[in-house]
């Protein structure tokens, strides 16, 4: 094919590595690569998170280096739905936790050299969604970063509510 490739992928981030040799663009949701939910909210001290948070870092890192030198970008697609368990603790079921586990991914491609980043903050709920691209903008401001954006809302629904869902939250962000 002659147009770029997105890879979509869900659940399973070893498939973005194989991925990542036949697409031009990777996308990968930061919730994927952090521990598994145990049912309910595990407290996780600093030092526990932290330690999570390295761990994910060496999970993403091999995805990161194979995409810089193959020249591929990385859409950090980060989704209300799945928020890891430890950012839930730490943020609750927030924008503000949307952000930052979009933005701890930033960090990590950062840490690497690596630029070529999308980002996304999807919600079923157009006002969640607004409000964690707004947040995302406003630190990617303060923290003098560029990056492309990727808007949507997430499960829309079909028919008459889907697209008033879609159109409102996509229509509000596009004007501001």
């Amino acid at each position: 094919i002659n147009v770029p490739l997105v890879a979509d992928i869900h659940f399973t981030p070893n498939a973005a590595l194989v991925a990542a040799e036949h697409v031009d663009k990777v996308r990968v949701n930061p919730g994927n690569y952090s521990e598994k939910k145990k049912g309910s909210m595990t407290l996780f001290t600093d030092s526990e998170y932290q330690t999570e948070l390295e761990r994910i870092e060496e999970k993403f890192r091999p995805l990161v280096i194979k995409c810089r030198e193959l020249g591929k970008a990385i859409r950090i697609g980060t989704n209300h739905g799945s928020l890891s368990e430890r950012i839930m603790n730490r943020f609750g079921d927030t924008p503000e936790g949307m952000v930052e586990s979009a933005m701890e991914f930033v960090y990590f491609a950062e840490a690497q050299n690596f630029n070529q980043i999308v980002l996304s903050m999807k919600s079923s709920n157009p006002q969640v969604m607004m409000h964690a691209y707004r947040m995302l903008v406003a630190r990617l401001y303060k923290e003098n970063r560029t990056y492309p954006i990727h808007l949507g809302v997430t499960e829309a629904g079909g028919g008459t509510e889907g697209r008033i869902k879609s159109a409102s939250g996509m229509f509000n962000l596009l004007y501001d």
